[in-house]
């Protein structure tokens, strides 16, 4: 039975060592210490596990490692995707099969032919896997990444009636607003910030949870923005929002995947490195990423 998410989930990386090989003893240390702190959960193979650059074998081999390092009082989000409604059903599938702990699957939006991806597609695509799935469907937003495939809100009005799609995960910088207005009839359907980008909005307007990047090398700190609204109110996370934004701007997100697993290795976590063709970061980048975590480690900004 899977749990209403509130609070901060890590949208994992997958780490691979210098030559692409997926460490799975480096993998569980970081689920281990990520599951020590206030997160609410772990999502695999989102855009930060890099799970394009890996086969339906390895992706089910990481999902199934990490389906049992989560602990029950955490939530586990499977990232099971595929271009094809086909593909992605033969996925899931594979993992009912295997009868793995999951509580959501999320699904992102195909984007391959972008200019096919109608609303009449996606709202068959995304039926059909609700109908077919035994776990409830979270619909992932991030055209950044996915030639700028955006779930339109009137497309959202309607999943939102279909049972078991429990949600969606918005990554783009200006749906959010739309996204809360056109679930309203449903009290159970959840619209979950997808970034530090766009999370306040998400908090402002009656959201309570977020899949956040920095999170995957400043677990505990990410896990008390949530913390910090629950106790203090709207004004308070604001300032502590801007501070966390600010310093995972100068670490973390500077160029991507690479620069948070340049920040995980800083920080006592095993970020590996990136699989071909994306590239670790520079050295001067490096320095400036272990400039700023010195920086971080020296002083008061948390506390």
């Amino acid at each position: 039975m899977s749990s209403k998410i509130s609070g901060i989930i890590i949208p994992a990386i997958t780490p691979f060592d210098e030559v692409g090989e997926i460490d799975y003893t480096r993998m569980e240390k970081n689920y281990n210490k990520w599951c020590s702190t206030n997160i609410c959960g772990v999502m695999a193979l989102g855009s930060n596990g890099e799970f394009r650059s890996l086969s339906d074998d390895e992706a089910f081999a990481v999902i199934s490692k990490a389906s049992g390092l989560v602990p029950a009082d955490k939530i586990f989000i499977a990232g099971v995707g595929r271009e094809s409604l086909y593909q992605t059903k033969a996925f899931i599938k594979r993992l009912q099969n295997a009868d793995l702990r999951i509580d959501y699957v999320s699904v992102l939006t195909p984007s391959y032919f972008a200019g096919l991806m109608t609303d009449k597609a996606l709202y068959e695509y995304y039926t059909e896997l609700a109908d077919f799935s035994k776990w409830p469907l979270l619909l992932y937003c991030a055209p950044k990444f996915t030639n700028k495939v955006c779930i339109s809100a009137d497309l959202l009005s309607k999943l939102a009636d279909h049972p078991n799609i429990a949600g969606i995960k918005d990554t783009s910088s200006d749906m959010m607003e739309e996204y809360m207005q056109a679930c309203g009839s449903r009290a159970d359907f959840q619209v979950i910030s997808g970034s530090l980008g766009n999370i306040m909005t998400c908090l402002g307007m009656g959201g309570h949870a977020g899949v956040v990047s920095g999170a995957n090398y400043f677990p505990s700190e990410c896990a008390k923005l949530i913390e910090v609204f629950d106790k203090k109110g709207f004004e308070a996370t604001r300032e502590y929002h801007k501070k966390l934004q600010f310093l995972t701007k100068s670490t973390g997100a500077i160029s991507g995947v690479a620069s948070v697993k340049c920040a995980m290795n800083l920080n006592g976590l095993y970020g590996g490195f990136p699989r071909k063709p994306i590239l670790p970061v520079s050295p001067e980048t490096f320095e400036t990423i272990a400039d700023n975590m010195r920086k971080y480690a020296n002083n008061t900004l948390f506390d």
